[in-house]
């Protein structure tokens, strides 16, 4: 039985729909293509260039997207499907505390990356 990881689409393609389900034993590597692309190859004979391309807002750690993909390839060894988790874009700011502790308020809340769309070459 195939396993596959399943990536969350904000927007979705015609190629797509709203979730990219990608079978794990096609994949030959995954790269960073820059802050905002991950590219994700297949094995294939006739061209190293066939790949899903991913869209996604910039994450906070470099490769974080990279990891995210590599890590849910490697989840639930029983299960069908894995879902890609977002790692983190900006990091959460908390308001500078002196004195008195108590109720910390947050200045910047925490927003997670976004995969936005996902482009394939065959």
């Amino acid at each position: 039985m195939a396993k596959y990881i399943r990536i969350n689409l904000s927007t979705p393609g015609a190629a797509t729909g709203s979730e990219l389900l990608i079978n794990i034993d096609q994949i030959t590597r995954i790269a960073t293509g820059s802050t905002t692309t991950t590219d994700i190859f297949f094995d294939n004979v006739q061209t190293a260039t066939k790949k899903w391309r991913l869209t996604h807002t910039a994450p906070l750690v470099a490769n974080s997207i990279l990891d995210a993909i590599q890590a849910a390839m490697t989840a639930n060894p029983g299960g069908v499907v894995s879902t890609v988790g977002s790692p983190v874009s900006v990091a959460q700011a908390p308001l500078a505390q002196s004195g008195a502790q108590g109720r910390i308020a947050i200045t910047t809340p925490q927003r997670s990356v976004v995969y936005a769309s996902a482009a394939f070459t065959p």
